[in-house]
């Protein structure tokens, strides 16, 4: 039946939500209910050169913010290699994924195949402080001034982003992260989330930042989280104690938290007061050998109770005269003797508050034992996230544990990932970490699925950066960053299944890739006058191509997951991933029919194009292949 027509959407209200989901940045309703729309945000996203934003102010407006939207979108150049090899684990069974390279790049490739597939996003992306070692590129050629200059970019400001390639600044910055984000936005499912680490440093620009890429109404939270209880001393001014963590959801009337396993009986030993929770705490008679009234004096003196367990302390130990007759005396006697307090006249006096009197038989005196940091349980998630196993110090003694050395710096603990993971995944859903530096992420996947028989995926991103020339990671042989973090994942993997026998079947394998250039598409775009004889070259030995390589590529470019399942069917020539038959060599229509027929499900077809010859299989093939009930609109030629 017809919902009424009074609770259905306007169609300004749908159009609102369409362009909402779209183009965050760009549409807005304010507190009378006005839509509003930016056009120059819009334009911006539709054609960056055309968009006249003004970058020369605080905020998110700053040099270089069209380039770095155009970075985002500019056609890609770099394929995946699949790494078969020693460099991945557990490949034919596997569902992880591991990438060696540039992470735009990575963004770029996986935006096609995992388009709001993904759950959740986590990274801790440099942090632009003089100790992170994080440089802008510092890579400008001729090509991108002429890129800037269609971007409609003058003489001044070209030569300002030219000068801050390679700079410690906030523009440069920006300038890195926000194409990153654009696209990681993409991958995000509806109800998907998206966790950054990221210090104060940077806090405030990010979160402008985010609010315009994911929209202010999607904001979660900000999460002070607290990795150095006893605090930096380095740090001017104040000990720094804390990091922050960013939550944004892709849709915020989609998105939920999980819920936090918590003991339920720890919940029913807090009580509440006027003062915040509390639940009973040391005995304030005090024990022990320095306890006897003859070595504490000073804290032997009597406390008056009334019937209402109000509770009195004079400077002349005498009762206060109105409650002459009401009130109960009590001293600090154990056992018969004469004993001490714990605390001073003083601090009985000034913080009656904090004394619990309890009267179960005798009369006992009780300090009240207010919640540290972290000691209230909650099922709800806290806006400020700390557990002692959150200290940094743990992260870099998990990987010395594994590694055998201090190998990486300022590795993120275990168990603060498992603890955003916990909230933020669900038990089958994939989580994207591009950023994944010593590997914590999938170590965290690998812990949970491991602790709770889950069925969570990763997909991690790291470029091949070189460990510095006379660090203890390279005279351990570990040449780049990604070594470690291939390294800490095999190794993690194989300790959880070693430490627990009825894990044999978690998954701790990964498929590994490696972006390279696909030279073919670049000299694809050139013109025969601009061809050189490098091109040609680069050219002929690009064409032998192993039908793995063209295989995995093909998968991107159907949308189909890089961990899919492939039957080969005729080795190097046809193959079968999920309903999709690929087609990568020169066949006869005979033989092809043959081998698909069987297949119980078959959506599409593609056809590697430069590797078929024959062209008499093209032409035939659109009739040969409505007998498998393929129509020509499920066939697919591509290269």
């Amino acid at each position: 039946m017809k919902e009424n027509i009074i609770k259905e959407q306007s169609l300004n209200d749908t159009n609102y939500e369409l362009l909402k989901k779209q183009f965050p940045h760009a549409v807005s309703i304010d507190e009378d209910g006005k839509y509003s729309i930016d056009p120059q945000k819009l334009q911006m996203s539709l054609d960056p050169s055309k968009a006249n934003i003004k970058e020369d102010g605080y905020g998110l407006n700053w040099v270089g913010k069209k380039e770095a939207y155009h970075s985002a979108f500019s056609k890609n150049y770099k394929v995946l290699k699949p790494l078969n090899d020693e460099n991945s684990k557990n490949w034919e069974s596997t569902e992880n994924i591991l990438i060696k390279g540039d992470n735009l790049d990575a963004l770029k490739i996986l935006r096609q195949n995992y388009f709001e597939a993904i759950k959740m996003i986590y990274i801790d992306p440099p942090y632009n402080t003089k100790n992170d070692g994080f440089v802008y590129n510092d890579n400008f050629t001729s090509n991108t001034e002429e890129t800037l200059e269609e971007l409609g970019y003058d003489k001044e400001y070209i030569d300002y982003i030219e000068n801050i390639q390679g700079a410690k600044t906030h523009s440069g910055w920006l300038s890195f992260i926000y194409p990153r984000l654009l696209l990681a936005r993409d991958l995000l499912k509806d109800d998907g989330v998206i966790f950054i680490s990221i210090d104060d440093n940077e806090v405030a620009q990010l979160r402008l930042l985010c609010d315009e890429i994911f929209g202010e109404d999607n904001f979660v939270a900000n999460l002070p989280t607290v990795m150095n209880l006893k605090g930096n001393n380095d740090e001017f001014g104040f000990a720094g104690t804390h990091e922050n963590s960013l939550v944004y959801s892709k849709q915020k009337e989609k998105f939920f938290l999980n819920e936090i396993s918590i003991n339920e009986n720890e919940l029913e030993d807090w009580n509440e007061d006027e003062y915040g929770f509390y639940k009973q705490g040391a005995n304030l008679k005090a024990t022990g050998t320095n306890a006897p009234r003859e070595k504490r004096p000073n804290l032997y003196f009597p406390i008056f109770i009334d019937d209402n367990n109000r509770l009195f302390v004079t400077q002349d130990n005498q009762p206060p005269t109105q409650y002459i007759g009401k009130l109960t005396t009590l001293y600090p006697i154990t056992k018969n003797e004469e004993m001490s307090w714990r605390w001073s006249k003083k601090k009985f006096i000034e913080e009656s508050f904090n004394i619990i009197i309890s009267r179960n038989g005798t009369i006992g005196i009780y300090k009240k034992q207010r919640p540290s940091l972290g000691d209230m349980p909650s099922k709800k998630p806290k806006t400020i996230f700390y557990k002692p196993e959150y200290s940094s110090g743990n992260g870099t003694a998990q990987i010395k544990e594994l590694l055998d050395g201090k190998y990486f710096s300022n590795p993120k603990p275990l168990q603060l990932i498992k603890d955003f993971i916990e909230i933020g995944l669900n038990k089958t859903d994939i989580i994207v970490d591009f950023f994944a530096g010593s590997g914590t992420t999938a170590h965290a996947v690998m812990d949970l699925n491991a602790e709770d028989d889950g069925n969570r995926k990763f997909i991690c991103v790291q470029w091949a950066e070189e460990t510095p020339e006379k660090s203890e990671a390279k005279k351990a042989g570990y040449e780049t960053i990604f070594d470690i973090t291939q390294e800490r994942i095999k190794r993690a993997g194989d300790k959880i299944v070693k430490d627990d026998i009825t894990k044999q079947d978690l998954d701790i394998g990964f498929r590994t890739f490696e972006i390279v250039e696909d030279v073919k598409q670049k000299i694809y775009q050139k013109s025969l006058e601009e061809l050189t004889q490098d091109d040609l070259l680069a050219f002929t030995q690009k064409a032998v191509e192993s039908s793995e390589d063209i295989l995995y590529n093909l998968l991107v470019a159907e949308s189909l997951p890089l961990s899919v399942k492939i039957k080969t069917l005729i080795k190097d020539k046809l193959y079968l991933a999920s309903n999709v038959a690929f087609v990568l060599g020169n066949i006869s229509i005979d033989t092809l029919l043959a081998e698909l027929k069987p297949q119980q499900v078959l959506e599409y077809i593609t056809v590697y194009s430069p590797n078929i010859s024959d062209d008499k299989f093209t032409l035939e093939l659109e009739s040969a292949v409505s007998n498998l009930g393929i129509k020509s609109d499920k066939l697919r030629f591509r290269g």
